[in-house]
Parts: structure tokens; C-alpha cells; sequence
């Protein structure tokens, strides 16, 4: 039986909690999408530049792309002041968290996350036979640091957590991370996602890399073109490592050609184009004040964010809360975490789209 071959780990993983594709909305809805908020996508997609270098690159797609991904590697090392040895490319960053997992964790190996969280974090170590301990952020939505540090113990391999924290938004403090750090025995390995940092102003921006660079330990910041970038689609993520050892490593555990040609060509172009992602980050982050004072009067609890989505308390179930959205070509997204199961997540986008999804809520909210 087929069954027999799966391994329990694997069987016992619940579908990842994607957001629906538009092509599929239309046809399980028969209707169109009027606002498409949950996949966390950029409202103003990707930089011209990037479409027309894929448009450059499609005619060279009859040959592999360079497996070694240097001159992104190259860009990203200039931008970040690190050494193009020390950065490593995926599929999305997605792609990089199972190959880290891949590479460090044993059967039996223990996982310290926060809870909620991205559930890749989870579940590509459970995937592998890892025990996954999740810390709930403390009720102000502030960083549970001594929780955090409290659970790693002998057994601990991997600490992974992401700031601004997908899905409820916080991102953790100066003051909280230079803690933690210095709470994390030297056998852990950290994993920093930093998936939505381009959103970060003020006194939540500070510069991470510095800070793990000086701790004497092993470490990689996740990073990702598919959000502030607006390249969801091709699919680019990057890893910096703390060794260039690691680096090498998560190599032969990720797929050899991790980014095709168009897409590196994409991600090179966006990374040069400073003025729009500048744009997209200005529009998300007034958006975002305004989407959430519209929620709190309207009465819904929300969580303290600093990147391109907002969580919120549904009044009942999620997901009966954004299946009445869909009907009405709103999406949004349900989370199914325990105990956050009447929580959902919205994606900030355009002035109209958020307008459509703050109607589309009133009207639920009213029994329309």
C-alpha cells in the first residue's frame, strides 16, 4: 500500500495554508476577486526593470541557469557588506528553511519557534523527526524572550523565529534580540527570518547582521524578493550564513539550479531598483495605519504590526469569517493555529483594495 511507504512524520503534517490563486477563486466561486489580501503580495507588484530583464532573459531559457548564482550573489554580498561566500539563494525562502532543517536536524532533535508563527517553521522539522516547541508571544504581543531562551535546552538544534513576526506582525526590539543572543547556547543554531525587514522604520530597524556577527555563533538571516520586491511569483529567496562552511553545506541539500534564469534576472534588476521599492513600501506602511484604526473602530482586536499585513480577531470562527469574504470576492486568509483559530490575516495593499475588504467586513459583521 502506498500508505506504508509514507513515513509517519510526513503523513501527520497537515496542507500548508496557502492563499487561493485567482484562476482558482473564479472557478470554485464562479465570481471574480475584487481584493486579493492573502498571500502577503506586494499592491504594486514588481519594478519594471525586473519585468523587462525577464522579458531579456526568457530567449536564453533553452541553456541552465549558472548553478553557482554568482553575480546575484555578487549584488546581494555588495548590498548587505558580506562576502558573496557567505550567501546562499533558494526557491523562495521557503525552499532554504527545509534545506536547513535538511542539512542540521536528527531524528529526535528539538525546534524552539514562537507561536504563531509561519508554519514552515514548524512543520519542515517535524518533517524530519524534529520535537517543535512553540513559545506564545506574550500578551502585549512583545517578544517572548525568556520563554525563548528558557526552552533550548541540551537537545536543541535549531531556534528559528521571524521579525517582523509572519503572521501577527510584531518584530522584535533591539533590547529583546540582544538578549536572546545572549541567551542561546552555543550549540543552537539561529535562523533570523527576516522575510518582511524592508518594511522596518525607526526604532524597530537595527542591524541584526552586526549584532549576530559579534555573538560567536552560528547563524542565518532569511531573506526574500517575493514581498516588498513584489517578485512572489518567480520565487527568489537568500540565505546569509554565519560560516561559509554552512553556506556550502545547505548547497547539497537544496536543488542544485534553486533559481531559474528568469527569475534570477528579475531579483537582480529589483534589487537595483531602490525608487520602487521605496514606493511600495511608503504606500503599505500608511495603509497599514489607516487599515488598523478601521479595524479597531470597528471593534475587532488587533495585533501591533511593522510589516504588509495586519492580524485580527474574527467575531467567531476564521474561517467562517473569511468564507463570508470570499463570497463577496474578498480574500483574506483564516489562520489554523491553535488557540488562534478565530484570528485572520489581511494583506495591505492598494488604497481601492483595502476599502473593498473594510466594506466587505462591515457588510459581514452586519449579517449582510
Amino acid at each position: 500500500m502506498t500508505s506504508d511507504l509514507i513515513r509517519p512524520e510526513v503523513a501527520a503534517l497537515p496542507d500548508y495554508n496557502a492563499g487561493l490563486a485567482l484562476d482558482r477563486f473564479r472557478a470554485i466561486y464562479g465570481i471574480e476577486a475584487r481584493a486579493k489580501l492573502d498571500s502577503n503580495e506586494s499592491p504594486l507588484g514588481p519594478s519594471p526593470a525586473a519585468v523587462e530583464a525577464i522579458r531579456h532573459a526568457a530567449a536564453g531559457t533553452g541553456r541552465y541557469p549558472d548553478a553557482s548564482d554568482q553575480a546575484l550573489r555578487d549584488a546581494i554580498g555588495a548590498e548587505n557588506d558580506t562576502p558573496p561566500e557567505a550567501v546562499i539563494l533558494g526557491n523562495g525562502s521557503e525552499d532554504l528553511i527545509n534545506a536547513i532543517f535538511r542539512t542540521v536536524l536528527r531524528a529526535g532533535d528539538e525546534v524552539v519557534t514562537i507561536c504563531p508563527s509561519f508554519g514552515l517553521h514548524e512543520f519542515g522539522a517535524q518533517a524530519v523527526g524534529a520535537l517543535v516547541h512553540k513559545i506564545a508571544f506574550l500578551p502585549d504581543w512583545s517578544f517572548p524572550v525568556d520563554g525563548l531562551v528558557r526552552a533550548m535546552g541540551t537537545r536543541t538544534r535549531v531556534l528559528i523565529f521571524s521579525s517582523p513576526s509572519n503572521p501577527a506582525g510584531p518584530a522584535i526590539t533591539r533590547d529583546e534580540f540582544t538578549r536572546l543572543i545572549a541567551g542561546v547556547p552555543p550549540h543552537v543554531l539561529v535562523v533570523f527570518d527576516e522575510a518582511y525587514r524592508e518594511y522596518l522604520a525607526g526604532d524597530a530597524s537595527f542591524d541584526a547582521l552586526a549584532m549576530l556577527r559579534d555573538a560567536g555563533l552560528s547563524w542565518i538571516s532569511l531573506r526574500t524578493f517575493s514581498k516588498a520586491y513584489g517578485l512572489a511569483g518567480a520565487r527568489v529567496g537568500y540565505g546569509i550564513c554565519s560560516d561559509p562552511a554552512l553556506t556550502q553545506a545547505l548547497r547539497k541539500t537544496r536543488n542544485p539550479f534553486a533559481v531559474n534564469a528568469l527569475a534570477g534576472a528579475a531579483a537582480l534588476a529589483a534589487l537595483q531598483d531602490r525608487d520602487h521599492l521605496q514606493r511600495n513600501v511608503a504606500l503599505t506602511v500608511a495603509e497599514r495605519s489607516r487599515v488598523a484604526q478601521a479595524l479597531h473602530q470597528a471593534g475587532h482586536e488587533v495585533a501591533p504590526s511593522e510589516a504588509n499585513f495586519l492580524f485580527f480577531r474574527t467575531p467567531g470562527k476564521a474561517a467562517d469569517f473569511v468564507e463570508a469574504l470570499r463570497r463577496q470576492g474578498v480574500l483574506i486568509k483564516a489562520w489554523q493555529e491553535e488557540p488562534f483559530l478565530d484570528w485572520a490575516r489581511v494583506t495591505i495593499s492598494t488604497p481601492a483594495e483595502n476599502d473593498i475588504f473594510l466594506q466587505a467586513v462591515a457588510m459581514v459583521g452586519a449579517g449582510v
